[in-house]
């Protein structure tokens, strides 16, 4: 896949595509229904498929001062894309300037970029304050636009703020579920309190981006994935407040891993939230119930879950060079 970063007005040339337009935020089972579309479609006619997105966000030019989480970032796009068998990534410079171009503008711009039919959502807006609509770009820009209808799960619209609510509840399950994978966190291992090692359940604790989604604070069940392979976890999400932490810590145990793992990138993958965070009124207590924990973990990661697989696979594409490079 080819990744191109583009300035809306200094347009390189251009193979022509077929082109699904969106932010994409989780690339989640909606999203691949256009993509999967835009790729249909530039094999029937022998040209590229294309996704287009935004970097950095439309809200955080707009809305500067905005408490901003994703559910990915680009990187984790571009390997979904990657993974898809997208063949090009055109990723635009989202500036103040491109939000005030008019609808004819942003017709001009898709034809620019030698994008000779368009795929997007049945909502999805463009052009200053959002003026353009499907049916002014099907009206007036001259191409032809193939508009995917809602896509729902459980009679409800799949879409990134749906998920985003869920993960910020910690119903991670049903989130994986619209997902199509597993929601993960990802980062580099680092030094903890070692606190965890003491009570008998040593801890990777994970140093992740602050632009991350968090899911509520509490216990999970869920997998560390180490170089590809994943290991069995129990994971905290929390500030302990048995010893009074003030920041938002997110620790793994692993099972059946063995070896340090700081300094390593890994992910951390949610399957099930098992409870809510507890201030315990001693550290026999804490140690009691990080048993029970144990337990249940395994217990509900014994389970089969088609979605690992596929997470897994979804992710091996971790550590590839270039694959935001033109």
């Amino acid at each position: 896949m080819k990744s191109i970063r583009i300035e809306f007005d200094q347009i390189p040339a251009l193979e022509k595509s077929v082109c699904a337009l969106g932010y994409f935020d989780g690339v989640h089972r909606g999203h691949r229904q256009l993509m999967e579309a835009a790729i249909a479609k530039a094999k029937a006619a022998g040209i590229q498929s294309a996704v287009l997105t935004f970097d950095p966000d439309p809200w955080q030019v707009l809305k500067p001062n905005a408490d901003l989480h994703h559910l990915s970032d680009l990187e984790d796009k571009a390997m979904i894309l990657e993974s898809m068998g997208i063949d090009c990534f055109y990723i635009v410079n989202f500036t103040r300037e491109f939000a005030g171009l008019s609808n004819e503008q942003f017709h001009q711009f898709l034809k620019d970029l030698n994008i000779t039919e368009v795929v997007c959502g049945f909502d999805y807006t463009y052009g200053k304050k959002g003026s353009g609509n499907i049916e002014t770009l099907r009206k007036d820009s001259g191409l032809p636009v193939d508009v995917i209808e809602q896509i729902s799960d459980h009679e409800e619209k799949i879409s990134s703020s749906r998920i985003e609510a869920l993960i910020r509840e910690g119903n991670v399950e049903e989130a994986g579920e619209l997902l199509g994978y597993l929601y993960t966190m990802k980062g580099t291992v680092e030094s903890g309190f070692q606190r965890g090692r003491k009570l008998g359940f040593p801890t990777a604790n994970l140093s992740f981006s602050k632009e991350e989604l968090c899911p509520a604070s509490g216990v999970y069940a869920g997998y560390v994935l180490v170089k590809n392979h994943a290991y069995k976890a129990m994971i905290n999400v929390g500030t302990n407040p048995t010893f009074n932490n003030r920041e938002k810590t997110i620790e793994a145990h692993l099972f059946d891993y063995s070896g340090s793992l700081y300094g390593k990138k890994v992910r951390f993958l949610f399957a099930r939230r098992l409870r809510s965070e507890i201030r315990f009124a001693s550290v026999e207590d804490l140690k009691e119930q990080l048993r029970r924990d144990e337990k249940a973990s395994l217990k509900a990661l014994a389970l089969p879950d088609a979605r690992l697989d596929h997470t897994v696979n979804l992710w091996s594409l971790d550590g590839l060079d270039g694959i935001l490079e033109p």
